[in-house]
């Protein structure tokens, strides 16, 4: 008997889907995405995909494969890995207290083994104005929320740079949120006696409450205890604004994003741990997801060029014993000190502390040259700090605890975007200085001025001439065919073998980057792109050697397609293989890559495939990993799995 209320025919969609299947909804359709999170039948038109139909209740439900590896979404990403690990490291503990995650940021920590040594429990607190006894018991806890929840009293302002395309009413729904999460992870972080309690409120979608608000969007706050102090305070806060109104997506970056600031706060509360800037106390950061590459809009670095060139001022700066660094071994490694972040010893560190002395004094150039020969980046945080890169010889080796040097080109996208930054900048001002010797105009040597940010030849005649780092303009464009169902991805001969990522090449001398965008494609893939369909999304640098990427979206062109696809015919002078990939196996792979970790190193993919085999029983059944978040290329796919 068909059950025909709508009450009944919504709680048989959610318990069919949301148990059963592991990918919960097929990202080629966004028809389809929509009707599972909003309880509606899919069209038609849009019920030919997926592996297999059954119909229920005069339902027609569309199953994926859950059979294999390649389509497990991990509740153990790399994020909290970080965070656990962190936490065992230093003996600390949290607690979780959510709304709009569900339970997503729990039950993701406790999935992560040993995770019972820093977690004791949480709470979901879904609805404000019913969840009074889940508040450990605080019956004034509970009554500031409903006084933030109704509009009772009026927000604390905290600097939140929202949208101009926000409404008032999205806007001073997100503010509420705000003071929410501050209130609730102090509270929590109190009652629990845990060391840090991270508090998340916001909306995943579809639909929601404030009108004007059509995305997702969560508030972040992580609460705990500085060094040396018994009082609770927020360490760090976070508005995080997705592109889209997905919620499974948004629940699952919501919830990464919280690991990853629990882990910032406890570089607030105790800076010994780690000397990165990444956030600073109180302050309140927005960042947007599969937006620019550097949207985080708390973390300040100051590139400082308007003092390059006094003097007075850079001696004191090389002199200053607070002087963070970024360790360079080589041109192409970079010293960390954990996955997602650097280590930036002070200057007090590199003179003092005999790891870093002993690292020094293992060749012939004394130390004193060293660090004569920094280059000045900038300066960190409010404070100012000065920031350099010290060049270190390739033969140099590290005894420094929990530290250890990593490839820059594959490892750097691992780092959180912040220091992600400046690994790139101080790798490309390094690989400068190595390639910039001597005087291209007259043959002189070089000497570098205005903090070896400038070089300057030393010719006899004195008829000087003056040089600066410089980036090679490079493009790179995911193409998709005309209806957006296939992105165009390919393998070069340096990646591993299931790797995949989108075209790429320089821009010649004269040469538009449309006009690169057209010829690079057609060169190496031998598909002719729609000029009119070439749209600019985001750059990023690339200092390997020296080129800065701009990343495009393109469509193929309709002339000559089969099926909708444009016939492929690789140059095999530049790749090894191209093919067009439907939009679901591009999801499954970015969820697989995010599982696997640094994809663009061959051994980390090939000692990940003998872990699955090992454990499991069972070889991965994926065909395809792509590069990883941190990375243009995977930014392109991104914001194209976002779109309709």
């Amino acid at each position: 008997m068909m059950i025909r209320s709508k009450a009944a025919r919504a709680a048989s969609w959610r318990s069919i889907h949301l148990p059963c299947s592991n990918t919960g909804v097929c990202y080629a359709h966004q028809q389809c995405r929509t009707a599972l999170v909003s309880n509606r039948r899919p069209s038609v038109a849009h019920q030919h995909h997926g592996n297999h139909t059954t119909q229920m209740m005069g339902v027609d439900i569309k199953w994926f494969s859950t059979s294999t590896s390649s389509n497990k979404q991990t509740l153990a990403t790399p994020s909290f890995q970080n965070l656990v690990d962190t936490l065992k490291s230093q003996n600390q503990t949290c607690t979780i207290i959510e709304s709009s995650c569900g339970g997503l940021i729990s039950s993701s920590l406790m999935s992560i083994p040993g995770s019972s040594r820093v977690y004791f429990g949480g709470t979901v607190a879904y609805n404000t104005k019913k969840s009074g006894p889940l508040l450990c018991g605080d019956k004034g806890l509970h009554g500031r929320l409903m006084e933030i929840s109704t509009g009772v009293v009026t927000q604390a302002n905290s600097n939140i740079d929202l949208p101009s395309t926000l409404s008032d009413e999205a806007k001073q729904y997100i503010q509420s949120k705000v003071q929410w999460t501050r209130e609730t992870a102090v509270s929590y972080c109190q009652h629990m006696n845990t060391d840090f309690a991270i508090a998340e409120g916001g909306a995943t979608g579809p639909t929601f409450r404030p009108e004007g608000l059509q995305h997702g969007f969560a508030v972040l706050a992580v609460a705990g205890r500085k060094k040396g102090e018994d009082d609770v305070e927020v360490l760090a806060q976070k508005v995080v604004l997705s592109r889209h109104a997905d919620r499974e997506m948004n629940m699952r970056l919501f919830a990464d994003a919280a690991a990853k600031l629990c882990g910032e706060a406890m570089h607030v509360a105790n800076p010994s741990q780690s000397l990165g800037m990444e956030s600073t106390t109180n302050e309140t950061e927005t960042t947007t997801l599969f937006g620019n590459l550097h949207a985080t809009t708390s973390f300040q670095f100051d590139r400082s060029s308007h003092l390059r060139d006094d003097e007075s001022t850079m001696m004191e700066f090389y002199q200053h014993s607070g002087a963070m660094h970024v360790i360079v071994r080589g041109t192409s490694e970079v010293l960390f000190s954990t996955e997602t972040q650097l280590a930036l010893p002070t200057l007090q560190d590199i003179s003092s502390d005999s790891a870093y002395t002993t690292m020094l004094d293992t060749f012939q150039t004394s130390r004193d040259e060293l660090l004569a020969k920094r280059t000045f980046l900038g300066r960190l945080g409010i404070d100012k700090t000065p920031l350099f890169a010290l060049y270190l010889p390739e033969s140099v080796d590290t005894n420094i605890s929990q530290c250890y040097f990593a490839n820059t080109r594959t490892r750097a996208p691992m780092l959180t975007p912040a220091h992600n930054e400046l690994a790139l900048t101080a790798t490309a001002y390094i690989n400068w200085k190595k390639t910039h010797q001597f005087c291209c105009a007259c043959g002189s040597p070089m000497e570098y001025i205005h903090g070896g940010t400038c070089a300057k030849c030393t010719n006899p005649n004195g008829a000087y001439h003056l040089h600066w780092p410089r980036q090679d303009p490079s493009i790179i464009v995911l193409v998709t065919n005309p209806s957006s169902s296939h992105a165009l991805l390919a393998r070069s001969p340096r990646h591993p073998f299931y790797l995949y990522t989108a075209l790429a090449g320089f821009v010649e001398a004269g040469e538009t980057m449309e006009a690169a965008v057209t010829r690079e494609v057609h060169e190496e893939a031998g598909v002719r792109v729609d000029g009119t369909s070439i749209d600019y999304v985001a750059s990023q640098s690339w200092p390997f050697p020296r080129s800065c990427m701009i990343g495009f979206h393109a469509k193929s062109h309709l002339e000559g397609h089969h099926n909708g696809l444009s016939p492929i015919h690789i140059d095999p002078k530049e790749l090894v293989d191209a093919q067009w990939f439907e939009k679901e196996v591009v999801y499954q792979a970015a969820r697989s890559t995010d599982e696997f970790g640094a994809v663009m190193e061959r051994q980390v993919v090939e000692e990940q495939l003998s872990k699955m085999k090992k454990d499991g029983g069972n070889e991965w059944k994926g065909k395809l990993l792509v590069p990883p978040k941190g990375v243009l290329a995977r930014t392109l796919m991104d914001r194209w799995l976002e779109s309709d």
